[in-house]
């Protein structure tokens, strides 16, 4: 109880934080959140405590039996008897049998653990990728913005021109198209902010009552400006979570397969007892039983092929993992290298030299030097170029973020 008030109380805590007084939520904050609040998250955590108290159920220690005898009772006066006794008696599993199974479950335990921290490192990945999905939606809105003042701009210089007898209906009705497609694109844009901004609230497990609009994101991110080779990001494939929980899954089925084997090993029976004949309880006796497994072949036969099954199911899980972490690796590697490249591409040549284009086409067309066709391709060249680099700079964290995943690492904050 005392555990869950924690949780609790931390995650009053948290979200006091997150919606304080500024009501700024950092990327940071949203994956704490998410680490408390997650539903699945907080399961295996309580499936954790369970799996550490279950080896005290498994000792193959069964409890101690007192028992009372007593024979050859005549039914003359006083009711002599030939002898009395008090027993304790103790049944447990060969020994070796009960450290094969307490071995496995400790494996089962550390898989466990790993297991944890693959889904917390999940979790983290899908907050931060949907943090980044909200930046890139306030980015993309500031984009279409500015793309409604370039199609403002450009009616006004078309609606000028027609206004001089220097422009031609067509032109202005394409100008007025031009600037009501703006307006849907910006509008748009609203719609795809909220859709981010519900989606990371889901994510972080944040209650109703909390996703208000007065909270506010950081329209900026940093990254850690790395450069990974190819060779080692994939050299790291074994030190994964999901990985190591398969290994110790396969250890754990090796030692409950040694247990099952071992079961052709008697059960230990003591027997110990006081003894009265009849003049005090002055004797002690001992006595020592071995269960043997004489019906082996037929009922530890099943569970030494359940056993076998469940290693070679583990060994398919573990070949699984291993591809599966080597493609999302060649993946977001190459993505990110890629997004790199363009953004870089922009920043240093691109954006200056559109920007300028786009001016000269404007000055060029209110001086009737091009027509409506060259300043729109112009302009179309500079809106497709702007809207690139954020998708490519949306990429290039979203695969970071990726990256964060298997060089265990924080790339984005």
């Amino acid at each position: 109880m005392n555990k869950y008030a924690g949780i609790l109380i931390g995650l009053m805590f948290l979200w006091t934080q997150v919606l304080g007084q500024d009501s700024l939520l950092t990327i940071q904050q949203a994956v704490e959140s998410a680490y408390l609040g997650n539903a699945e998250l907080q399961q295996l955590h309580a499936q954790l405590r369970q799996k550490e108290n279950m080896w005290k159920t498994v000792t193959g220690i069964s409890a101690p039996e007192i028992s009372y005898f007593k024979e050859g009772v005549s039914t003359g006066p006083g009711d002599p008897f030939a002898e009395q006794r008090f027993t304790i008696s103790q049944e447990f599993d060969f020994p070796l049998t009960t450290a094969y199974r307490l071995k496995g479950l400790s494996q089962e335990l550390e898989a466990l653990r790993h297991k944890l921290k693959a889904r917390e490192n999940e979790i983290k990945v899908d907050v931060k990728s949907r943090y980044v999905e909200v930046v890139y939606a306030l980015h993309l809105q500031q984009s279409r913005q500015h793309q409604l003042e370039l199609a403002q701009e450009l009616y006004k210089a078309v609606y000028t021109k027609f206004e001089t007898g220097m422009g031609n209906g067509i032109d202005l009705a394409n100008a007025e198209l031009r600037l009501d497609q703006a307006k849907n694109d910006l509008d748009q844009t609203e719609w795809i902010l909220h859709q981010a901004r519900y989606g990371l609230f889901f994510s972080m497990g944040l209650p109703v009552e909390d996703q208000k609009y007065s909270i506010q994101f950081s329209d900026t991110l940093y990254a850690t400006d790395i450069e990974i080779s190819q060779i080692m990001t994939l050299a790291v494939q074994e030190r994964q979570p999901e990985f190591l929980a398969t290994k110790n899954e396969m250890m754990a089925t090796d030692y409950f397969l040694k247990e099952a084997r071992s079961n052709i090993l008697p059960d230990i029976r003591l027997n110990l007892y006081t003894q009265d004949y009849g003049t005090g309880f002055d004797y002690r006796g001992f006595e020592v039983g071995l269960r043997i497994p004489i019906w082996y072949p037929f009922d530890q036969r099943g569970k030494i092929n359940i056993a076998l099954a469940k290693q070679e199911e583990v060994q398919w899980k573990q070949q699984e993992v291993k591809l599966s972490m080597k493609k999302q690796v060649e993946y977001a590697w190459h993505n990110y290298s890629v997004s790199r490249s363009v953004i870089e591409r922009y920043n240093t040549n691109m954006k200056e030299k559109a920007d300028h284009l786009r001016s000269l086409s404007m000055r060029a067309y209110q001086l009737g030097e091009i027509d409506l066709l060259n300043l729109l391709n112009a302009q179309q060249t500079y809106l497709t170029s702007e809207e690139r680099y954020l998708a490519a700079l949306r990429d290039y964290f979203l695969q970071l973020v990726t990256l964060e995943k298997y060089l265990e690492e924080d790339l984005v904050y």
